[in-house]
Order: structure tokens, then C-alpha cells, then sequence
């Protein structure tokens, strides 16, 4: 499949219930009930500082991505952001899709009212993937079994 085929556009309300698939997918075990997890949803969908997108491909979400601004520190003049999830379903993986929401992920931090610097954290199996973007994990910390990546948009600013 071809990433023209691939549709990224902002999470809507509708789209709790396959994406609630989709997180039990990415987190097998998942304890949120479905109640609970619709009730966060929407409650996001409502948080400006929330990105919230998703994948269409063929009338189907496919994967979804899920950022967060932090916001500015006491004494910062830039922004930190976190990805939390982006997943891509099974079947639709190495189509331009996960590369399609993280790029709509890049998109919102840039356009954010402060510099950001965006980071995440990988699963093993995604390493390649965040690498193939031009991205150098970062091995230290906590779990370094799940290294992190990090979009600086502080130069990017500055010019």
C-alpha cells in the first residue's frame, strides 16, 4: 500500500471504540475498562496541549498517535513534549503509515506556541523504524531496553 493511500486526520469522538481496539493491541493486558478508556479519550479530544490522530486506510483506523505538550518550565523559554503512543495495526505496518502519524506528530509540535522538544520512547522492534527517520536512540536511562528519540525544535526557532 502506498502512503497516498493513507489518510492522517485529527481523532474524533466516533472513532473511540476501534481506537480502544487499537490500544488493547499495542498493550495486551490493558486494565482500563472501556468506559473508562472512552471517558479519557473524549477528555483529550477536549485538551488543547493533547495531539490526537489517526490512520484511515480503506474506511478503517489502522494506528493511531497520541502527543502531549507539557508546556513551558518556571525557567524555560521552550516547551517539552512527550509521544506516549503511536502504533500501527499488525496488517498495515511498512505501508508509510507509522511514518504518516509520526510526521503529523512533528507537525503539531512545530506549530505549538513555544520551541518543543518532543520526546519518546521505543519499543525494541521499533528501533529501526525511528532510525530509518534519521532519529539516534538513546540508550541510557530507566530502560534502555526502550531507548529514547528526541525531536529538538529549540534551533529550529532560533533561525
Amino acid at each position: 500500500m502506498s502512503t497516498a493511500e493513507i489518510i492522517v486526520r485529527a481523532a474524533v469522538a466516533s472513532d473511540a471504540d476501534r481506537l480502544n481496539e487499537l490500544a488493547r493491541l499495542f498493550t495486551p493486558g490493558l486494565r482500563t475498562s472501556n468506559t473508562d478508556f472512552g471517558a479519557n479519550f473524549r477528555a483529550l479530544l477536549q485538551d488543547p496541549n493533547w495531539h490526537l490522530a489517526v490512520a484511515v486506510e480503506q474506511d478503517s483506523l489502522s494506528g493511531y498517535v497520541a502527543a502531549q505538550d507539557y508546556g513551558r518550565g518556571l525557567r524555560g523559554s521552550f516547551s517539552v513534549g512527550r509521544i506516549h503512543d503511536l502504533f500501527v495495526a499488525p496488517g498495515s505496518r511498512r505501508s508509510g503509515t507509522g511514518r504518516a502519524l509520526v510526521e503529523s506528530a512533528f507537525a503539531w509540535a512545530r506549530q505549538r506556541p513555544a520551541p518543543m522538544i518532543l520526546d519518546w520512547q521505543a519499543t525494541p522492534e521499533s528501533v529501526a523504524f525511528y532510525e530509518s527517520l534519521g532519529f539516534k536512540p538513546d540508550f541510557v536511562g530507566d530502560f534502555p531496553e526502550y531507548p529514547g528519540f528526541t525531536l529538538d525544535l529549540r534551533r529550529v526557532a532560533e533561525r
